[in-house]
């Protein structure tokens, strides 16, 4: 079991705790969730505001707590949900830069071929072309430092 990772749950921290075992590592602590809850506050704010910033609406919302996140550790779905938009796929160019900055730095890549079972994702990818995005501030360097990481262990577990 040295290669399943299981981050045991404090507290009430149960997306950061899903997200991490769900994604086999320490991505995200309360801090980084917290600050896209943050975000969304601010976007949400930003779109109640254009309905005036003196009208009752826009006074009420203002003076209710954030339903992204609260005190005790709960993070809305919403939070979740953006936290999982920094993972992506990447064009093959891309990919293949990567690997060979991996192998420059004396990582072994190891490649299995054979046929693998056809998927609704392998065909979709057959009609749509990947487009990169620009990495999100939010998570930074460390996050993908963590990703690029995570996507050798991976190689070496298979």
């Amino acid at each position: 079991m040295d290669f399943i990772f299981h981050e045991k749950q404090e507290g009430f921290l149960c997306a950061q705790h899903c997200l991490n075992n769900l994604l086999q590592g320490e991505y995200f602590s309360p801090v980084e969730l917290a600050s896209i809850a943050h975000q969304l506050d601010e976007e949400e704010r930003m779109r109640m505001a254009e309905g005036g910033v003196t009208s009752e609406e826009y006074l009420a919302f203002l003076q209710q707590p954030s339903e992204n996140m609260d005190d005790t550790g709960f993070f809305s779905i919403q939070v979740i949900s953006n936290a999982l938009k920094f993972w992506e796929l990447i064009s093959d160019t891309c990919l293949a830069n990567f690997l060979a900055r991996l192998q420059q730095q004396a990582y072994s890549v190891f490649v299995i071929k054979g046929d693998l079972p056809d998927c609704e994702a392998d065909q979709l990818l057959q009609i749509i072309s990947v487009e990169e995005m620009d990495t999100p501030k939010l998570n930074g360097k460390k996050l993908l430092k963590e990703k690029e990481h995570r996507v050798y262990k991976t190689f070496l577990e298979k």
